[in-house]
């Protein structure tokens, strides 16, 4: 009997020591990465009239798509108490943007639809407040906060028929906007598999420079971002 005792004493001690491992106590640090996708909804303004004018003359108006690109992130998070945290982060979207469909003139034999992708790359700096709403070991709540986002490289343009036929320089140093979503969490090793769904909102256009030396507005950025990925506390 009293081995039994000593055994379940043993196997809750063990359990709330884990459980510690997985919990997001008040002062404590998480570090963690993650890996994903974000469907971009971008406002493209007139630019796709503008490409229509200047390269796709011959075709109707385009609409525009919606375009999946690649994403990674990492992040330190400060729990302020268990259950609020303040997350910094550094998000890496690349190829985001949108998609244009330029329809074939009504009775033209001799011209063809083309798809066409509007895309560029940034590095994306938000800083978010979090509310848990679940006991340890799980995690479910909710993000927001502001964020900057700062253009890597050139807007390009890429059409299905012949490669990139533009590439345009960006005059927006950076883009400012809101993030919001929700986060969820499991417990597993060490820390925790950590799910993350967000909205990403710019206030701001991204301007690039035309070819006679104005700037004019290629987008202003949407997209709901969806990544995976994992997080120690300590």
């Amino acid at each position: 009997m009293l081995k039994k005792r000593k055994t379940l004493i043993a196997f809750l001690a063990l359990v709330m020591s884990v459980s510690g491992l997985y919990s997001q106590q008040a002062g404590q640090f998480t570090l963690g990465g993650r890996v994903g996708g974000a469907l971009g909804f971008s406002e493209s303004a007139n630019f796709g009239n503008t490409l229509h004018t200047r390269y796709f003359q011959y075709h109707s108006r385009p609409s525009r798509d919606p375009e999946l690109n690649f994403a990674f992130a990492i992040y330190g998070n400060y729990a302020i108490t268990s259950r609020i945290s303040l997350q910094a982060e550094l998000n890496f979207m690349i190829s985001q943007g949108y998609e244009l469909f330029f329809p074939r003139p009504a009775g033209s034999t001799t011209v063809t639809s083309r798809e066409v992708d509007v895309n560029y790359s940034s590095l994306d700096i938000p800083l978010l407040l979090r509310i848990n709403f679940l006991d340890s070991p799980a995690m479910f709540g909710i993000q927001a906060g502001p964020h900057v986002s700062i253009p890597l490289g050139r807007l390009e343009v890429y059409a299905d028929y012949m490669g990139y036929i533009a590439r345009y320089d960006i005059a927006t140093f950076a883009a400012f906007g809101a993030t919001a979503g929700l986060f969820g969490g499991l417990q597993a090793g060490p820390g925790r598999i950590i799910g993350d769904l967000r909205f990403i909102f710019d206030f701001t256009d991204l301007e690039v420079r035309s070819p006679a030396g104005g700037r004019e507005t290629a987008m202003q950025r949407r997209a709901l971002a969806f990544m995976i990925g994992y997080e120690i506390s300590f």
